[in-house]
């Protein structure tokens, strides 16, 4: 279990995306709990992991336990969000083909609000 309070001047998803990288290869899996801003300009968003990056992981073996859950949301300047990721270790990774991509099902997004009353949010 690594607990990280990340820098301010850095997304959580800039420390969350070398440990997807690296976690499946690690000798334990990976529970690790990181503290600071969840979406920036700069650096790749919690959600974007969350909805792209880990259905591509597990495409190429990793299985359901492989998960990113956010607690709270943070925003410039003081941060405050957390994020629990968890990634497993694998022996082994299995090829993938992404020479067809296939057709576009759905668009989603992703909308929120900080630091705001609720009746200005909705």
């Amino acid at each position: 279990k690594v607990e990280h309070d990340c820098a301010p001047s850095r997304a959580i998803g800039y420390y969350a995306e070398v440990l997807l990288q690296l976690g499946p290869f690690a000798k334990a899996p990976i529970h690790a709990t990181l503290r600071g801003v969840t979406n920036n300009d700069r650096d790749v968003g919690v959600d974007v992991l969350r909805s792209v990056t880990l259905p591509l992981m597990r495409r190429f073996g990793l299985d359901d336990s492989l998960d990113i859950k956010v607690a709270k949301r943070g925003a410039l300047p003081g941060g405050g969000g957390e994020v629990h990721l968890s990634c497993p270790i694998v022996k082994q990774i299995t090829p993938v083909n992404l020479a067809d991509e296939g057709r576009v099902k759905r668009v989603r997004g992703v909308a929120y609000a900080m630091r705001l009353a609720p009746h200005v949010a909705n």
